[in-house]
C-alpha cells in the first residue's frame, strides 16, 4: 500500500508539472491591445477655394475678340479710322477679326455721318 501511495503522489505530480508546463507554454491569450489616442498633428491643409466664375470673353465693339487682347480687331479698327472708311461694306483684310474691327469703325464713322 505504501507502494500504492508513493505511485500516486508521483502521478499527481507529473500531471502538476505537465499541466503546469503546459498552461506556461500555450497560456491564456494575451491581453486585447489597448488603443492609443491618436496624437499626431493633422498636416496642414488648405481649404480649397469656390470655383470662380470664368471671365468674361474679351469683346471689341460689341463682338467678341478673336484673340484675348483684341489685337487683331483693333488693327482693323485703326486701319479703318486711318483710310477714312465709312461704309461697312469697303472692309477687307486677311482675318475675320481685322474686318470685324474695320466694320465696328466704319459703323460708328456712318453712324456720325449726317449725308448717310
Amino acid at each position: 500500500m505504501k507502494d500504492l501511495i508513493t505511485w500516486i503522489l508521483v502521478a499527481v505530480g507529473l500531471v502538476y508539472v505537465i499541466s503546469a508546463h503546459t498552461s506556461s507554454q500555450f497560456g491564456s491569450p494575451p491581453d486585447a491591445p489597448v488603443a492609443m489616442p491618436d496624437t499626431r498633428e493633422a498636416p496642414h491643409v488648405q481649404p480649397v477655394p469656390p470655383p470662380q466664375p470664368p471671365a468674361p470673353a474679351a469683346a471689341f465693339g460689341g463682338y467678341p475678340c478673336a484673340a484675348s487682347d483684341c489685337a487683331p480687331e483693333i488693327e482693323g479698327y485703326r486701319w479703318a479710322q486711318n483710310d477714312s472708311i465709312t461704309d461697312p461694306d469697303e472692309c477687307t483684310g486677311n482675318t475675320g477679326a481685322f474686318i470685324e474691327g474695320c466694320r465696328v469703325y466704319a459703323q460708328r464713322a456712318g453712324a456720325d455721318d449726317p449725308e448717310q
